[in-house]
This record gives structure tokens, C-alpha cells and sequence, in this order.
């Protein structure tokens, strides 16, 4: 499996080293089945989510605007983010594979679509982010995958080349934009296979 010498370990943050499931935080707010389907589609997989992410609009006005667009109150707007973020819980075993990357004398790498507000969250709670040999967020470049940018980017500020680099996402459309540049990728799955094949690159 081993055609690239890989020197450089690029991982994703949500749904990779944090749970990310809009599905389950939506069943945990309420009970009402439609407003978990409305939450879903109206609120995560928005344009607004987009914009909240590349930092072109704040939390403060995402929430407001997910108040008025899903017909809660703004109170119960603020209590949805926030639960939100309580949710990004770490994925023990993708933190023990950083930690294994980096011993094995890997560069780390971040490269995530989130938001100033969720990052500074995240930061503030975990230490792995001072395990990265640099970090390319979308709330700082204000553009995010899969947009070719970003991914210039990560190569450029740091000096990579994509064909010694592996990058470790759970969205296919993040992975194809990775393998136009030679990339090799994972498709994240959280499977014990998934695991098994990074560690083919990484021990």
C-alpha cells in the first residue's frame, strides 16, 4: 500500500478527532421528529452553516438567524449551539493516533471547517491542538473544503508536498479535492478497518 513516502499526517477535527453528529444533537434538543428533520436541514446542512464556519457571519448571528428561519425562540437558539458544542466530545481513538503519528516522527497537520467560536471552544478544553505542526482552520482563511484554496493554503504556509502527505477526512468530497493535488486519503469512517488502514501508512 506503501507507493508514496508519506512525511505528513493531515488530520480533519469534526467527525475524525471529534464526534460530529448533527442527527443525534438534534434528537437530544427536542422530541418533535419535524424539528429535529428542520433543524437538520435548516441549521447544519444551511448555507448559513457554511457562512458560520468560514467566519462571514458570527455565532451571535447564525443564532439569530436560526431563531427566526426555524421558529424558536432565541433563547432556545442559544441553548441549541451550545449544546452543539458540548457535543463535539474527543474520539479517544483517533487522539491516541495523533499522538502515535507524532512518536513516530510524523509532521501533523489540522486542516478544518470550523468556526472561529467553535475553535476557541475546542482549544480552550483539549491540549492536542499543540501536537499540530500547523493548524488551517476556514474561520481564519474564510474560505473551507472542499475549495481547492484552502488545501494551497496548508501547502504553501508550511512548505508540503502533497504527494508526501496523507489526509485523514470524513467527507469524500474533501478527500477528491485532496487526491487532485496527489494526496493520499482516507476516507474517515471511525471503523477499527479504518484505523488498520491508517496504520499502515503511520507505523
Amino acid at each position: 500500500m506503501k507507493n508514496k513516502i508519506i512525511k505528513n499526517v493531515i488530520f480533519d477535527l469534526g467527525a475524525v478527532m471529534f464526534d460530529w453528529n448533527p442527527k443525534k444533537i438534534t434528537e437530544n434538543f427536542t422530541d418533535d421528529a419535524e424539528l429535529q428533520k428542520r433543524i437538520q436541514s435548516e441549521l447544519y446542512y444551511h448555507q448559513d452553516w457554511i457562512d458560520f464556519d468560514n467566519a462571514l457571519i458570527t455565532e451571535q448571528e447564525a443564532t439569530k438567524r436560526a431563531s427566526k428561519r426555524l421558529g424558536i425562540s432565541l433563547n432556545e437558539s442559544e441553548n441549541l449551539f451550545a449544546q452543539t458544542k458540548e457535543s463535539l466530545v474527543l474520539i479517544t481513538d483517533t487522539f491516541n493516533l495523533l499522538k502515535k503519528v507524532k512518536g513516530n516522527n510524523f509532521n501533523t497537520y489540522c486542516l478544518s471547517n470550523i468556526s472561529p467560536e467553535l475553535y476557541k471552544y475546542l482549544s480552550e478544553r483539549h491540549d492536542l491542538f499543540n501536537l499540530f505542526n500547523g493548524i488551517v482552520t476556514s474561520g481564519v482563511e474564510k474560505v473551507g473544503k472542499p475549495e481547492k484554496k484552502i488545501f494551497q493554503i496548508l501547502f504553501e504556509r508550511y512548505k508540503l508536498n502533497p504527494d508526501e502527505c496523507l489526509f485523514i477526512d470524513d467527507s469524500i468530497a474533501n478527500t477528491t479535492t485532496a487526491e487532485e493535488f496527489g494526496v493520499t486519503t482516507i476516507t474517515f469512517k471511525g471503523t477499527a478497518d479504518c484505523y488498520k488502514k491508517i496504520s499502515t501508512y503511520v507505523d
